[in-house]
């Protein structure tokens, strides 16, 4: 088929229309391109095509600058420039938020986004080992070989150390492997977390210094990877975050736990994950900390909370969240997202309890791919 590319949608995907009206999406292609594509998957509602040739570009299509897009599988995002990226990542959120979410663009503010350095920005890496020809990398893309990386032009200079002095790789795959951590394909998968003095490996701690707070954990949990933006981010969650009583649902290591609490504010945080748990009683000593999956320990909560915090993960809120946090009456919900389509479901569930959409911004969390932050601010009606 020969198609236009009219917008781009969640993923990155194109939308064009077939000769049919069946809409078909269409990998790496920019908006208003032309392009001839071939089939790969036809679904009842929709067609996955990806683009062969293209005919008539996007004058602001670019050659992708790392040496090893199209093998790797890390970057899907790298035939715009970054500020064009960040244009078009916004207006997927925005087209997102409207298609899904029943928020209309003018029915809330789009706060100006928030934006990072390109290159060089990424704190946290999966690197994949071979051991038996002690090769390193990432896994290519739709596919699980290694693909053999010198140097990531994505990643901070500790952990690009790593791949030109394998060494330290090496030795904690063999650990991984020794606790039969491998993979089908023989590979093992070692995580590894940098701040701008040094890379540690599993589960070697650091204590790391980020918008002024002091942060423990190590490379097995999950915190942001882009430490440039993180500051930003957390100062701005503080600053939507109002009220004595606080709730910080998803807190990881205590991250936004740490940037809102102070003197005479209760903070509750709740984290399934023990080890999150561990460290953000740490990174965070004035909240009180819960072990327990957000949406069984909410059933159990009463009362009245100024502000409720979440940050789930890509999938979103548990269906039964929107009415328990409702029910506390907050004043604010602040909603931190790395996925919009969930974002948008769960922002129409909230709309159902009387909770509407105040404003929205975005931060560039991750250059040179689809993926992005929102912040979201919801408001009683």
């Amino acid at each position: 088929m020969q198609l236009r590319i009219e917008k781009l949608v969640s993923q990155g995907f194109g939308l064009a229309l077939s000769s049919e009206g069946k809409q078909v999406l269409v990998s790496e292609v920019l908006p208003g391109e032309l392009v001839d594509v071939a089939v790969q998957r036809e679904h009842a509602s929709y067609i996955r095509a990806a683009a062969t040739t293209i005919i008539e570009s996007n004058t602001r299509r670019i050659a992708a600058p790392c040496p090893y897009w199209g093998s790797c599988g890390g970057c899907d995002f790298q035939y715009a420039g970054q500020g064009y990226q960040a244009e078009l990542k916004e207006a997927i959120v925005v087209d997102t938020l409207r298609r899904i979410g029943g928020a209309e663009p003018g029915s809330y503010t789009l706060e100006e986004q928030v934006r990072s350095e390109g290159w060089g920005y990424r704190s946290r890496a999966r690197f994949f080992v071979d051991l038996h020809q002690k090769r390193v990398g990432f896994l290519g893309r739709g596919s699980n070989a290694l693909v053999e990386i010198a140097r990531c032009p994505v990643l901070v200079d500790p952990l690009n150390a790593l791949l030109s002095d394998p060494q330290r790789l090496l030795a904690a795959a063999r650990r991984q492997m020794f606790a039969n951590k491998i993979s089908k394909s023989g590979l093992v998968e070692v995580p590894a977390f940098a701040d701008n003095e040094r890379a540690v490996l599993l589960d070697e701690e650091i204590v790391t210094t980020v918008g002024g707070k002091t942060f423990a954990l190590n490379s097995t949990v999950f915190f942001q990877s882009n430490l440039l933006l993180l500051p930003s981010l957390g100062a701005y969650v503080k600053s939507l975050t109002i009220g004595d009583r606080v709730m910080d649902l998803y807190s990881g290591v205590g991250t936004f736990a740490a940037f809102v609490q102070k003197p005479n504010r209760s903070v509750t945080a709740v984290e399934r994950h023990k080890l999150c748990l561990a460290f953000a009683r740490r990174n965070a000593p004035e909240a009180d900390f819960y072990t327990m999956a957000a949406e069984t320990w909410a059933v159990g909560q009463h009362g009245r909370v100024d502000t409720v915090i979440v940050d789930p993960p890509r999938t979103g809120l548990d269906v039964s969240l929107p009415p328990l946090i409702a029910s506390w009456q907050p004043q604010r919900i602040v909603y931190v997202s790395c996925d919009e389509t969930s974002l948008a479901r769960d922002i129409r569930r909230f709309a159902q309890q009387g909770y509407h959409l105040r404003s929205v911004r975005l931060f560039d969390l991750y250059p040179q791919t689809f993926h992005t932050e929102s912040v979201a601010l919801l408001v009683k009606a």
